[in-house]
């Protein structure tokens, strides 16, 4: 009896029960707290979109009905030296951009395709092989979409719901044998043909305007030399976004589109 008393007899002293009393609660508490923030954290962490692994980096996207939005856009590639200076660039300035690429230069590049998803970029079918559709059958245009589909899936990434055609050209045999949405464009700074980084931004730049869609090809040192000092002239009046969420265009949507019609203010 004189171990119990030795051991308990703090039981009996009321300001030391009420302070273990206060204890236990405080534990409980901070448990429950704990538990709580565990669930949150992993809430969050399963709530991001991976490929493969990858965390996919997602912007809030600007009501471009309400403010000025441009899309640019880059066809023909992926290039294994041009388009990872172009990602860089549109990290650093922290711009998504959309990427028509060619499905016979996707084997052996597939990392940048999954880089450009995972970053934030949209990307776009232009052929499996560059040619004008105007000139080949219905049984080949379907042909070029299905197999530049399939080799874009195959590099991890979703299926494109856009589709550039190669030289932009477009006929109402083209329109009823595409199941996507046909994406042209209203801004040309002439990359292509001039192929002169300074001529390419001051182009870029004087072109510019609310709603458009901006055709750059990622396989010009040039348009990489160009893209940033043109970015920085046109971010502080211009949200830049990719050409879906500029035109609001969903998986299935079709139709024909060259830029965005509303026109602001200066």
């Amino acid at each position: 009896m004189s171990d119990l008393r030795r051991y308990f007899g703090w039981v009996a002293r009321p300001q030391f029960l009420i302070g273990f009393v206060v204890i236990c609660l405080c534990v409980g508490a901070l448990g429950t707290i704990d538990r709580a923030a565990s669930k949150r954290s992993l809430a969050i962490t399963v709530g991001k979109p991976r490929v493969k692994g990858l965390h996919q980096t997602v912007s809030p996207v600007p009501d471009c009905a309400a403010v000025p939005c441009m899309a640019l856009t880059f066809d023909d590639g992926p290039n294994t030296a041009i388009t990872p200076r172009v990602l860089d660039i549109l990290a650093q300035e922290q711009v998504k951009a959309t990427f028509f690429v060619v499905g016979q230069r996707v084997a052996g590049r597939e990392y940048l395709l999954r880089r450009m998803h995972n970053e934030g970029h949209e990307i776009g079918n232009h052929s499996w092989s560059h040619p004008p559709f105007i000139q080949i059958p219905p049984a080949d245009m379907e042909m070029q979409l299905r197999i530049t589909q399939q080799a874009i899936t195959a590099a991890g990434v979703p299926a494109p719901h856009l589709f550039r055609p190669p030289y932009g050209a477009v006929d109402p045999t083209v329109m009823g044998h595409t199941r996507m949405a046909i994406i042209r464009w209203n801004v040309d700074p002439a990359d292509w043909e001039l192929k002169d980084a300074q001529q390419v931004k001051d182009h870029l730049v004087a072109m510019a305007r609310p709603g458009g869609i901006v055709l750059l090809h990622d396989m010009y040192p040039s348009t990489a030399d160009a893209l940033g000092p043109a970015l920085k002239e046109l971010k502080p009046y211009y949200q830049f976004v990719t050409v879906s969420q500029l035109l609001n265009i969903t998986p299935g949507d079709q139709g024909f589109y060259s830029g965005r019609q509303r026109q602001f203010s200066p």
